[in-house]
């Protein structure tokens, strides 16, 4: 069975149905964070280090909300709307996993929503 998830310190929902996290079979799996104040609902447009910062900060909430920590991340998908910015990406990706063992994961350049630099969904073991 299948379990929704919405949390205080989770971003808000932009719309369309969806929800921060749905919990199966011992693993959330969250869906795509973006450079939004948690606090205030504010999108931050800034740089691709900034962007990244923020919706890392934003999954490490949520991950934390839900019992867990960044460390039992198996995955993520790292959605940028340019390929340009993936070694500066890289360089805040790896303040928030580290280089041991990192999440497995994949990395895609498209058109974003709202003109975000960047989204990052993730699987999380619970």
């Amino acid at each position: 069975m299948k379990k929704e998830v919405f949390t205080p310190k989770g971003m808000k929902v932009f719309g369309g149905p969806v929800a921060e996290a749905a919990i199966a079979g011992g693993f959330a799996f969250v869906s795509g964070q973006i450079a939004l104040n948690p606090e205030t609902g504010d999108i931050i447009h800034g740089t691709i280090q900034e962007e990244t910062r923020a919706a890392l900060g934003n999954l490490k909430l949520l991950v934390e909300e839900m019992g867990a920590t960044l460390e039992d991340v198996v995955k993520c998908d790292v959605f940028l709307s340019t390929m340009k910015d993936f070694d500066a990406m890289n360089e805040i990706y790896t303040e928030f996993f580290g280089t041991e063992c990192p999440p497995a994961r994949c990395g895609v350049a498209l058109e974003l929503w709202g003109g975000m630099k960047i989204e990052v969904g993730a699987i999380v073991k619970l």
